[in-house]
């Protein structure tokens, strides 16, 4: 039996959280400083609007959001896994049942209060983040369509976090960014899904089909690119971080495509985790519009998530 702690890292996705991490941090940055129309270009965000104490908040509550999401997804899983995933911390005796509910439904709620309490978010759409959480882990075994669920659950974190210090409003650039995130993990979702099946299922997958998932995971740098030619009088310090972190992000998601394109036992599951760290570089492509400052630890968080994988397991 694993530790304790390491049964928590592979329950909660704890590889995953650094991408949580980032998350909130870029949706709160760019809320602060983007402008009241889609095509209005940003300011360097002014950090005047940093505190400690809030990002430590919406870290602690995205972090629980997300871990109590996973508890919960391996329980209502615990008969698949036991059947396709054994090596799981559930079948493998680690956790039981009834604690992997327990601490799920725990996790959630600290995590929800982190956010309105802590953090200052709206609990309107901190409740809309939970219930969708709730809503994929209890449908997304049941219908292909729950990873649309699971794009709106980043989706959501993104406008909640967004809202932080003091309920403030979304503005139209951030629902933007929000949604492309939300694109872009359905865009993971949707290979992850055929990770449990066999690589010749796979392969044989329509051509239509294949494309989609690939436009969803490329959607973040494309619309970059477009803000690029619509913001042509950008200084030249954030044209260049959006370009270059832009290709990181393109690489990542290159490289995985490659990856899981191999067809080969085990390459759905890598080239999963290399998109699901790849998160990091997505937000640090969209904040290098607006807060450049940020766009360090961002790529750092993103190494650090890659890492954690090489010992957690991230999907």
């Amino acid at each position: 039996m694993k530790s304790y702690f390491s049964a928590w890292m592979s329950m909660a996705r704890g590889a995953n959280l650094p991408t949580v991490w980032t998350n909130v941090l870029a949706a709160w940055a760019i809320n602060a400083g983007a402008g009241p129309s889609l095509r209005w270009m940003p300011e360097w965000t002014d950090m005047g609007f940093f505190n400690p104490s809030t990002l430590m908040w919406l870290i602690l509550g995205g972090s629980l959001v997300y871990a109590g999401g996973c508890f919960l997804n391996d329980a209502c899983d615990h008969q698949f896994d036991q059947e396709n995933r054994p090596e799981r911390p559930i079948p493998q005796g680690d956790i039981s049942l009834g604690r992997a509910w327990a601490l799920g439904i725990l996790q959630l709620g600290l995590g929800g209060w982190s956010l309105v309490a802590g953090a200052g978010c709206s609990w309107k759409w901190t409740l809309g983040l939970l219930l969708c959480i709730l809503a994929y882990d209890l449908v997304h075994k049941r219908t292909a369509w729950g990873i649309l669920l699971m794009g709106g659950c980043r989706t959501l974190l993104w406008i909640t976090a967004a809202t932080a210090a003091g309920g403030m409003l979304p503005a139209p650039l951030l629902y933007l960014w929000a949604v492309a995130m939300g694109a872009y993990v359905v865009g993971i979702s949707w290979y992850a899904r055929s990770e449990s099946k066999s690589p010749q299922t796979h392969k044989h997958q329509s051509s239509l089909l294949e494309r989609i998932p690939i436009v969803l995971l490329f959607i973040v740098p494309l619309i970059s690119l477009a803000y690029l030619v619509l913001w042509n009088n950008l200084d030249p310090i954030r044209t260049f971080l959006v370009n270059l972190v832009g290709l990181l992000a393109g690489g990542i998601v290159f490289f995985a495509i490659l990856e899981m394109r191999k067809g080969q036992k085990g390459s759905i599951g890598q080239g999963v985790s290399r998109l699901l760290g790849g998160i990091c570089a997505v937000d640090a492509t969209m904040l290098s519009f607006h807060a450049p400052l940020l766009v360090g630890p961002c790529v750092l968080l993103g190494a650090i998530a890659h890492i954690l994988q090489k010992k957690f397991a991230a999907t």
